[in-house]
């Protein structure tokens, strides 16, 4: 029996297919956040509304993963020859050609439509809009003045691809500095438990205003998230990798019951919980249901495997840039047809599906056509331990972390 359970430890190299899936979910979970409200008329519609309201764990999601895969490449190449070179050049080449594509295309839309660039806004350019535009988060939208309903573009949610740069830049550093992989381990726990220290004061000095600012789209706040992560590709790198992989589906149970625990608080309570407690909660549930799918025989990997999951999570990184950029039309859209139908669920079964439809090809054909140009070069990148193999390019791209940069 315990062959059969076997789960060795596991290298940055090794294939996980299954988290292909769960990208997808995450992604999907943050559109319906933007693009499912106003379900109403009957208990069905009210209760996918109110599911649909929890979408924002997508990003935590995102988060965790992120964390889990970086850390794996970050520690599995710590002794590379060209540690920081090699690794920032393989992020580069995977974040950001889309990025900066979809900003200098709206530089060049701006003529077209009058967009009236806020300084904000220029702080995304450099990954720093997380922090400056919670001075004025409307500053993230570019108004058109030709067509204000259609033509208005939103960046807002790139303050998660902020948040992963910034971790980017930091967590290499610490991976270098430490090298050992227990000591590792007792740090990410440190700062994640000063992360929780730095939500709960910051709900107990200002609560609710600086919320939503300075607890979900900040770093500092958000490390233990990504943190969880990095724990987890940790543990199943070391001599008790089985036994880490076997506890990872009663973390996700345990605090899975928990948090909807939480959700049966009154409001007040609960939204001070889960700004504080419920987010180090969120991102334990997402790490067990990481580790719970790694393993081949598992139901959550079987889950996750289904051709439709990972084909969408090949493209999820392009689909998360994409899929709020123009949000503004859709809704132009949906008010259009609900007046002309009288009817606001008809207007949603026509605009969800078309929307996520539209999203997705518009990142396939993003990733077919452009981004795989820039993935290739990645080869020229290849890590001490790479080179001389045979992997084929997608090898790498498998392999290679990714959060909503999926």
């Amino acid at each position: 029996m315990s062959a059969e359970r076997h789960f060795p430890a596991i290298h940055f190299k090794t294939r996980f297919p299954s988290l292909d899936g769960i990208r997808a979910l995450a992604v999907t979970m943050v559109f319906m956040l933007h693009y499912g409200g106003g379900s109403h008329g009957g208990p069905i519609l009210r209760a996918l509304n109110a599911a649909r309201n929890y979408g924002w764990i997508g990003v935590d999601i995102f988060f965790v993963l992120s964390g889990f895969l970086i850390t794996g490449i970050l520690f599995d190449t710590r002794n590379d020859s060209h540690f920081f070179k090699r690794f920032y050049a393989r992020r580069s080449l995977r974040i950001f050609p889309v990025f900066y594509l979809v900003l200098v295309i709206l530089l060049l839309l701006t003529p077209i439509f009058h967009y009236q660039w806020h300084w904000l806004q220029l702080t995304f350019w450099v990954y720093l809009g997380n922090i400056f535009a919670n001075y004025d988060w409307s500053a993230t939208y570019l108004i058109s003045r030709n067509h204000p309903n259609i033509a208005t573009a939103t960046f807002a949610h790139f303050w998660t691809l902020c948040v992963e740069e910034q971790f980017y830049l930091i967590w290499p550093w610490a991976i270098w500095l430490i090298q050992d992989r227990v000591r590792i381990i007792w740090t990410a726990a440190g700062v994640s438990l000063l992360a929780l220290c730095l939500r709960i004061a910051l709900v107990v000095h200002d609560y609710p205003n600086l919320a939503l600012g300075s607890i979900t789209r900040i770093l500092p706040s958000q490390m233990d998230t990504l943190l969880i992560g990095a724990i987890l590709a940790l543990l199943l790198r070391g001599p008790k990798a089985d036994v880490w992989q076997k506890r990872c589906k009663f973390a996700f149970l345990y605090s899975g019951i928990l948090l909807l625990l939480i959700l049966c608080l009154p409001p007040s309570s609960r939204y001070a919980i889960t700004l504080t407690a419920g987010f180090t909660l969120i991102a334990i549930a997402s790490a067990g249901l990481i580790g719970s799918s790694l393993r081949p025989d598992s139901p959550t990997f079987r889950l996750f495997h289904l051709r439709p999951f990972r084909t969408l999570g090949k493209y999820s990184y392009g689909f998360y840039i994409f899929h709020g950029l123009y949000a503004s039309a859709w809704i132009y859209l949906l008010k259009y047809i609900m007046n002309r139908s009288h009817s606001l669920a008809l207007g949603g079964l026509i605009v969800l599906p078309c929307a996520f439809i539209v999203t997705f090809f518009v990142a396939k054909l993003s990733y077919e056509l452009f981004e795989v140009r820039f993935l290739r070069w990645k080869n020229k990148f290849q890590y001490d331990s790479e080179q001389g193999s045979q992997s084929d390019t997608s090898t790498f791209l498998s392999a290679d972390a990714e959060g909503p940069q999926s």
